[in-house]
């Protein structure tokens, strides 16, 4: 940090990803990178627009989240970008 910064950063707690499927991409983080599952809310836990699984590797904590309806906010940012980075936080 420097005495110019106007917002100074200490650290971070997640990166959240928009995807297509959230399930499956974090199955694919899990198994190909050796994630760790630690929550997800789904149709399994009550949730019934969106999807999000969170994993954890080291202080590394991922979340990837998907609409579970075609008219949400999520599905509509992944129809014009694809699947990416939503939130640094």
């Amino acid at each position: 940090m420097t005495a110019a910064d106007f917002l100074p950063i200490s650290g971070w707690d997640h990166v959240e990803f928009y995807v297509g499927n959230a399930r499956q991409a974090a199955h694919f983080y899990e198994k190909t990178f050796g994630f760790e599952p630690v929550a997800k809310v789904a149709l399994e836990t009550g949730s019934r627009d969106r999807a999000s699984y969170v994993l954890k590797q080291g202080d590394i904590r991922f979340v990837f989240t998907s609409a579970l309806v075609p008219d949400h906010e999520i599905a509509r940012h992944c129809q014009l970008h694809g699947d990416g980075v939503k939130t640094i936080a």
